[in-house]
């Protein structure tokens, strides 16, 4: 009985370490009291150079602690609470021999390689960065014990200790025209505790990140704060600006801005100020769950399940029947289609003699052409959530050729008409696209670039569109990627065509990913769909297969279309 018990437990430690995310996120501290601070130590006595520059990265997290591994003369110009680049766990620390007529028993040289996977900016955004690193470090002894007299010229930190050093936070920010939040992820440092509320505010206040740029909007630009972000007696977080001059609608934004931001960290309730009073009239405390809805438009409706394309059809995945009139009746080729987040509307690529075309229109009729020049291939077509006004237009975009992206408007009079894209950012030095995704809230778009993914922000000036700032993410592990689409508001996911990873998911800065289990899959996937609070779909070389989790084993989709169909959410 004791050793059935032993096989059994073994069997779920097993299954339980099957599937663990390959890089994972920092976790956020809810409650700045629930950890306590770090100790500080000091170096072991005897350490050698090697070891001494060894456990001098190691403690990089805790810049105090680092610090004693430094010579007296070292310590004031080491830059040790610089924004750090992080790399690999596992890194060396070769010997080099010392400049001729020095004494190598008082002196000796280091040579330390690294591998990165990038670093944070200014603005304590990750900017992914894979690179080979090398750092020639001098050590002294100084009182009979080594020191390091120069370190290396950046604050290297460990993976597995930036993940106890530091928090993801998601900023809140608006996207241009103040209809839905975007989210903008940010690293801080856990330590010091009594300033990290402080720090959130300061982040927002600075402004989104360089990635974002130009495609969201900041209520909180221009504001100053009246006195320190502080916690007080009761538990209430006191956030009390200067003077501002600001309608209601905007105050109660800066206070969505805040609320979501801060939710991150604590859940105590948040008492907005300026000059002492409240920032909206009769509002005294904010809790987590009060801003209001701010993200109704990129939401997906709870009655649409999905499409897909099936031998040129469209067909619905509530019941598995082809949806009524020529979409679903053959009477055009569909190679990939897209609805609208509403369900209202749809684009469809459709297979013409000597190439392709794209049609848009209403879902439940026939859908006008769209005057596109000639066209060998178009990507599967992708929607920006449509304003709450009939004056707001719709919008769809596809890739013509790989490199010319296009978004196709609905006129004032309810024609569509074509506009081009700058994107320059995916197609210089000879990218070719061959998937495109709007993020849900319009802010980003994803694409598969020669294989790889890159995301980028959207910037709108006036009548012209601009993708910027794209950063590639998991370069080199993630590739031959032949389906694509958002996960949430802060996950792509992808389907490769690489037998170790066939679906991977990515923060869309690029710090983590995760592998998800491939049991029950017949390799290769050839395409995925995803969308928030939905079941991810793939479909493989027997059919469809869904998923919840990424450590779950696939299940048959209820209605299996066959290996050549091509799942679709809204978006």
């Amino acid at each position: 009985m004791i050793r059935f018990v032993l096989a059994v437990l073994c069997a779920l430690l097993l299954t339980s370490c099957a599937n663990i995310p390959d890089r994972t996120l920092p976790k956020v501290v809810v409650e700045a009291t629930e950890e306590q601070p770090r100790q500080i130590g000091k170096p072991a006595p005897g350490l050698d150079p090697f070891n001494l520059v060894q456990e001098f990265v190691k403690n990089a997290g805790t810049p105090d602690a680092a610090r004693t591994y430094l010579t007296e003369d070292a310590k004031p110009g080491w830059k040790g609470t610089g924004v750090p680049t992080i790399i690999q766990d596992e890194f060396k620390t070769v010997p080099q021999a010392v400049q001729e007529g020095r004494d190598p028993n008082n002196e000796q040289v280091v040579i330390l390689t690294a591998t990165s996977i990038g670093s944070l900016f200014g603005d304590w955004s990750f900017v992914p960065q894979v690179q080979s690193l090398e750092y020639r470090v001098i050590i002294q002894r100084q009182d009979g014990q080594w020191r390091i007299a120069e370190p290396p010229n950046a604050v290297l930190i460990r993976e597995a200790d930036f993940a106890k050093s530091y928090r993801r936070v998601n900023l809140e920010f608006f996207d241009r025209e103040q209809r839905v939040m975007v989210p903008d992820p940010r690293y801080i440092q856990i330590e010091p505790r009594q300033s990290l509320y402080g720090r959130v505010v300061d982040l927002l206040l600075g402004g989104p990140s360089e990635s974002l740029k130009g495609a969201v909007r900041n209520e909180l630009e221009g504001l100053a704060l009246d006195t320190n972000v502080l916690q007080e007696a009761d538990g209430g977080v006191l956030i009390n600006f200067s003077k501002l001059d600001k309608p209601l609608e905007d105050r109660q934004r800066i206070a969505a801005q805040l609320v979501r931001s801060l939710r991150e960290v604590t859940t105590s309730p948040l008492r907005i100020r300026t000059q002492g009073l409240p920032l909206v009239p009769g509002h005294e405390d904010w809790t987590t769950n009060e801003p209001g809805t701010y993200d109704a438009l990129s939401a997906l409706k709870a009655d649409l399940l999905g499409l897909a394309v099936v031998n040129g059809r469209l067909v619905s995945l509530r019941d598995g029947k082809p949806l009524e009139g020529p979409t679903g009746n053959g009477a055009y080729d569909v190679v990939s289609a897209a609805q609208s987040l509403d369900g209202n509307l749809l684009a469809v690529v459709q297979r013409v003699a000597g190439g392709m075309k794209l049609r848009v229109g209403k879902a439940d009729g026939e859908l006008p052409e769209v005057s596109l020049p000639a066209a060998a291939t178009l990507t599967r077509p992708t929607w920006l959530f449509a304003g709450s006004t009939e004056a707001t237009p719709n919008e769809v975009w596809t890739v013509q050729d790989g490199t010319l992206v296009v978004r196709v408007e609905r006129t004032a009079e309810g024609k569509w008409e074509d506009f081009p894209v700058d994107a320059s950012e995916f197609t210089r030095n000879g990218g070719t696209i061959t998937q495109l995704r709007l993020s849900r809230d319009g802010a980003r778009v994803a694409a598969v670039v020669n294989g790889e993914i890159r995301v980028a922000s959207v910037v709108r000036n006036n009548d012209a569109v601009m993708i910027r700032s794209g950063r590639t993410l998991q370069s080199g592990i993630v590739k031959d990627v032949v389906g694509l689409d958002w996960l949430d508001r802060l996950t792509v996911i992808a389907a490769t065509d690489l037998a170790i990873r066939p679906v991977v998911s990515m923060s869309v800065d690029g710090y983590s990913y995760t592998t998800y289990n491939k049991t029950n899959l017949t390799l290769p996937v050839t395409a995925v769909t995803a969308a928030p609070g939905r079941a991810t779909i793939v479909t493989d070389g027997s059919g469809m297969w869904t998923t919840g989790e990424a450590g779950k084993v696939w299940q048959y989709h209820q209605y299996n279309l066959g290996p050549g169909s091509l799942p679709f959410f809204p978006g």
